[in-house]
């Protein structure tokens, strides 16, 4: 059972489709935070607010490599299983974008 404040936080997070899009690609694995830049036409700082809600919601996790940024959902997250069920039935029209920079994943 989860508290209403915390499943109020991840159901706000996943009522945007930019922040389920991007979820949906992090679905095949980590990307690099720069390469959400080079899909949405949205400025970094906005995709930067994005990151920062799912992982204080707790469904993402960060490594740091450098001056790069990676995150990859979180499997230990109590929302993992509910995250994934709506995820397998998202159908996204962004393409599988991979990063134009130098961050090598």
């Amino acid at each position: 059972m989860h508290t209403a404040e915390a499943l109020s936080k991840v159901l706000k997070v996943l009522g945007d489709a930019t922040r389920l899009t991007m979820l949906k690609q992090m679905q095949d694995g980590e990307q690099c935070a720069c390469s959400f830049v080079d899909c949405f036409d949205i400025s970094q700082p906005a995709i930067s607010r994005h990151l920062k809600m799912m992982r204080q919601a707790g469904l993402l996790l960060e490594r740091r490599d450098k001056q790069w940024i990676h995150y990859r959902l979180n499997e230990t997250s109590p929302f993992y299983p509910i995250v994934i069920e709506l995820l397998n039935n998202v159908e996204t029209d962004v393409a599988d974008c991979g990063c134009e920079t130098d961050c090598a994943i």
